[in-house]
């Protein structure tokens, strides 16, 4: 079992800090350095809007209006501080906000709005005037399943939406598409079920577990390009594996030691050409959120040295 050497680590924290942003480096710190929630929390809320939805978290689109899309990112970051007070009222505010920006016609949330265009984003999250929509929302279950997730989660909090009509809604979906393509809408799935009891978990399992199958790269010589790679499937060692080959996925750990002691970084595997002119700042940022990533998944399957 190859593991990340204590010298490797200490040049990979080095990149976090050059690369990352304050919210990155105070999540490394929790985890790593015994650092304080409140911190963590204190970024958090840097991003979230008086309305309770987040934006500019993800930083491929700078939007400074709330979108379903980074209240999704924002709730994924809180729903691992939950247990604090300050991070409840925040999750609550953003259940709000969900709540009123619920499409009825869609039965769910579109990406954002049609402002995303008026401010620097990547090609991928244009909005399309006359879609109505950004290529993203082609899936429904990204952002959507992750949403619902959060709102079956916090329940408590739901006033206005039926939770457990949407999850049936989410369930029907997922049985009736045959053909998956977007690997980012199976992972949104992956966390819903991951909430679900398991009366919900056994229905979904196998869907889950067919879309993974048609969508995952196998394939080593690959696995420097923009791929679904079988540890993304799988991020920790406890989690279910839906099929994924537990060898690859071994392998797949090795791969990324081998990257952060070869670069002490996780270079975007999508490139640099988009990052240009007011959204460069955004591919170092990318750096250093996957390289915080990698080191997330090698410390949860013990691939560091202590």
């Amino acid at each position: 079992m190859k593991k990340l050497t204590k010298e490797a680590f200490c040049k990979v924290e080095n990149s976090i800090y050059k690369y990352a942003r304050l919210l990155e480096k105070s999540i490394y710190e929790y985890y790593f350095l015994s650092g304080s929630e409140k911190n963590v929390i204190n970024e958090l809320r840097k991003f979230q809007n008086d309305d309770g939805g987040f934006a500019r978290i993800e930083s491929d689109f700078r939007m400074v209006a709330s979108s379903p899309m980074a209240t999704s990112v924002g709730l994924r970051y809180l729903s691992k501080f939950d247990k604090f007070d300050d991070a409840k009222l925040m999750i609550k505010k953003a259940i709000v906000y969900l709540e009123n920006e619920f499409n009825v016609e869609r039965n769910g949330w579109y990406v954002g709005s049609k402002n995303i265009n008026n401010y620097p984003h990547a090609p991928w999250w244009h909005y399309n005037e006359d879609e109505g929509m950004t290529i993203i929302d082609i899936n429904w279950g990204n952002p959507t399943a992750e949403l619902i997730a959060y709102l079956y989660k916090y329940s408590e909090y739901v006033e206005q939406l039926n939770v457990n009509e949407l999850v049936e809604y989410a369930v029907s979906y997922i049985e009736d598409k045959q053909v998956f393509e977007s690997d980012n809408e199976i992972f949104c799935y992956i966390r819903m079920y991951n909430v679900l009891p398991d009366n919900i978990k056994q229905k979904l399992e196998k869907r889950i577990e067919s879309a993974i199958s048609q969508v995952i790269e196998y394939d080593e010589s690959k696995w420097h390009e923009y791929v679904p790679t079988p540890i993304k499937f799988v991020l920790n060692p406890k989690s279910n594996s839906f099929g994924v080959i537990k060898s690859k996925i071994e392998k797949n750990l090795d791969y990324i030691v081998n990257q952060l002691e070869n670069d002490n970084k996780i270079i975007p595997p999508w490139g640099e050409n988009f990052y240009k002119g007011d959204l460069k700042p955004a591919y170092n940022e990318w750096i250093g959120k996957l390289t915080l990533d990698a080191l997330m998944i090698l410390n949860d399957y013990q691939r560091i040295e202590k």
